[in-house]
């Protein structure tokens, strides 16, 4: 399979494109592009630009003279930063890691290390990939990943996700899929612990394939609750979806129309809203949350990938914050369906 892509965000350059060109060269492991800040799992500083200017705060001016200077504060940043060499004569601080874009050593070095401190985020992207391909002939309620004889993973397909600490991406090419009980839904207490909602939206905006069921495109489309992911994780794309959902159900050409969103953007967005049980083409599931009732009621799916649905959750904001930890089982709608193509 293609490595999973990873967005590299830019801060205080005028005119990225030759950081971009030396991302272009990297593949092996992980795919890098540039993206939106608010999308960027990594981040790379201009270094010459960037200036404490209090306890933590560092400021970045743009090179652009019409776009406000970035105050960012070191201590709340939740992604891997790195910051361009040489650094500002009075920056008055020191950064954890600094590379030279210069010397393709340094840049290599510094992508090392940030691939090794976002190796779970790729792990389950390669996760999610996988589901994905075989989300039609997944029949089994709870699925074994056995590597070498070993259990290595634990996908329970009401929601909750286990995974060996061991594990790394090119593992997924040898590991096998086995389908088990619900009875067989135990996971060891030393996995790496996340859930299915979460790991399916990250993928559902990454990959080029089309997630989204083909009746999402032919009916009307009904909005249920907020998604039940990290708030980080929801974007203006979605909340404009959302808002226009809450409004009366459309149709998929209604949203395009009423948005202005591409079918690519359309189908993106709306397969995240999918995974995380926020939409669903069944009238009376929409009715139900409206009327504000809290009983879980079987999926508008076919129980096999995801399987009951969730009291609603709490509202999103519009900007994401700090990323949030998921505690416990989650749970949300199939989203992953055997027969239905």
């Amino acid at each position: 399979m293609d490595a999973p892509v990873m967005g590299m965000g830019f801060l205080g350059f005028g005119d990225p494109q030759q950081l971009i060109n030396l991302l272009r060269t990297r593949s092996r492991n992980v795919r890098w592009v540039s993206c939106a800040l608010a999308d960027a799992d990594a981040l790379w500083i201009k270094g010459s630009s960037a200036q404490m200017i209090r306890d933590g705060l560092v400021r970045i001016p743009s090179d652009e003279p019409s776009q406000r200077a970035t105050v960012l504060n070191l201590k709340e940043v939740d992604r891997p930063i790195a910051f361009t060499t040489p650094l500002h004569p009075k920056a008055m601080f020191q950064p954890a890691l600094t590379f030279d874009p210069s010397n393709a050593e340094s840049v290599a070095a510094v992508l090392n290390v940030f691939e090794q401190e976002l190796r779970q985020p790729t792990i389950e992207l390669r996760l999610a990939h996988e589901l994905a391909r075989r989300r039609h002939d997944i029949r089994s309620p709870v699925m074994h990943l056995i590597l070498h004889g070993v259990l290595v993973g634990v996908v329970v397909l009401s929601g909750r996700i286990g995974l060996a600490p061991t594990l790394v991406p090119s593992d997924f090419e040898e590991i096998e899929w086995s389908g088990r009980p619900s009875s067989a839904d135990e996971i060891s207490p030393q996995f790496v612990k996340t859930d299915l909602a979460s790991v399916m939206w990250r993928y559902s905006g990454r990959t080029q394939d089309d997630l989204l069921p083909k009746r999402y495109k032919q009916g009307p489309i009904y909005f249920r609750r907020m998604p039940l992911v990290p708030q980080r994780l929801v974007r203006d794309i979605h909340l404009m979806l959302m808002s226009e959902l809450r409004t009366m159900p459309q149709t998929y050409a209604q949203l395009r129309a009423s948005t202005g969103m591409t079918d690519v953007q359309a189908s993106q967005s709306l397969a995240a809203l999918y995974f995380a049980g926020s939409i669903t083409t069944d009238s009376r599931k929409a009715l139900a949350v409206h009327q504000g009732s809290q009983e879980h009621r079987d999926s508008d799916l076919n129980t096999s990938i995801i399987g009951e649905e969730l009291p609603s959750a709490a509202a999103v904001p519009a900007r994401p914050g700090r990323r949030a930890r998921v505690d416990g089982p989650s749970t949300v709608p199939t989203p992953l369906e055997p027969g239905r193509r």
